[in-house]
């Protein structure tokens, strides 16, 4: 019933949900602080310090996430052309 699935190809498929609960994880961090600026009214001077400390902690989650995201997408392309190369000769 089911096609027995070789080694590279559930690597493929574990790498490709990894990198999309990352994406998702950065997308929905992206929202949280675009609606909490966008429609909490602020002091033009001074933003709240529960409001820096809270930017501050999303900002460290976007960048784990955009760097993972970018490490994950780089090893797997590196890992593919080093075996494209391979093959060719």
């Amino acid at each position: 019933m089911f096609k027995e699935l070789t080694t590279e190809e559930i690597e493929v498929r574990v790498w490709a949900t990894i990198v999309l609960v990352l994406a998702g994880i950065l997308l929905i961090s992206v929202i949280c602080i675009l609606l909490a600026v966008m429609f909490v009214e602020q002091d033009m001077d001074k933003i709240a310090p529960i409001d820096q400390a809270f930017l501050g902690i999303m900002k460290d989650i976007m960048l784990l996430c955009i760097g993972a995201v970018g490490g994950i997408v780089g090893r797997k392309g590196a890992y593919s052309a080093i075996n494209a190369m391979k093959e060719k000769e």
